[in-house]
């Protein structure tokens, strides 16, 4: 089964080489699979770093994203065109662990759930250097969407996720075009009552670049998903 690993990337020229390199390092050898760069509308190099990326990986491709800039718009315009028979994202500053790529391809590929959701705040998950402030709200917020949703699952807004390729197919169509984008497609999937599978994973902040996630704007994405959502639930 290959796995397509999908990364947004807004000028993220300082990162990008460490993330790629740290993924092909850790994969090469566990599996097949093919990396899916989709460059945001970028203003700095990270369009001509993935030009020389690609020429050294050939199982790298890149696309630029010609849909409003936006990280689940970058996310739906790459899910639009991946192959594979498992997908995967993570973010282009480094702050997803490969090695929990590849856990979550093999808890699909062997024992057979349709999608692995990754949680940095149970037994064995690790956080370092989050910024105490969205610590502070990212738990308030997934514990609301915990108690609201009825599901035990406690990091839904971490776009860090592994799906199979039905598990996609089930929660289509997305609409979010920023980060809650992790959130619409943890609602859906439950919502589905597809297999998931609950990891504990590493997470680490950026070592270089901006941080694209803005708390304000976001913040009001986040609470139009979940009231689309629970809307949609209750309609059933």
């Amino acid at each position: 089964m290959e796995l397509c690993i999908i990364i947004p990337a807004k000028n993220e020229e300082l990162s990008l080489r460490e993330t790629i390199e740290n993924i092909q390092n850790k994969l090469k050898d566990e599996l097949p699979f093919n990396i899916l760069v989709v460059n945001d509308h970028s203003d700095d190099g990270t369009l001509l770093l993935l030009e020389k990326l690609a020429s050294s990986f050939p199982n790298l491709k890149y696309v630029s994203n010609e849909w409003e800039g936006g990280v689940g718009n970058a996310i739906r315009y790459g899910m639009s065109m991946w192959h594979g028979d498992i997908l995967a994202l993570c973010m282009a500053d480094g702050s997803d662990a490969p090695q929990d790529i590849l856990l979550s391809y093999k808890k699909i590929q062997k024992e057979g759930f349709d999608c692995v959701f990754g949680s940095r705040f149970i037994k064995g998950g690790r956080v370092k250097n989050y910024p105490i402030i969205k610590l502070s709200l990212n738990r308030i917020f997934n514990t609301w969407v915990r108690i609201v949703s009825g599901n035990k699952y406690n990091d839904f807004t971490n776009i860090f996720k592994v799906y199979n390729r039905r598990a996609i197919e089930a929660i289509m169509p997305l609409d979010s075009t920023d980060f809650s984008i992790g959130l619409e497609m943890s609602l859906k999937a439950y919502k589905k009552k597809l297999s998931i599978a609950v990891i504990p994973i590493s997470w680490t902040q950026r070592k270089a670049g901006t941080s694209k996630l803005k708390l304000s704007k976001n913040f009001q994405l986040y609470m139009s998903t979940l009231q689309k959502s629970l809307k949609k639930v209750s309609a059933l």
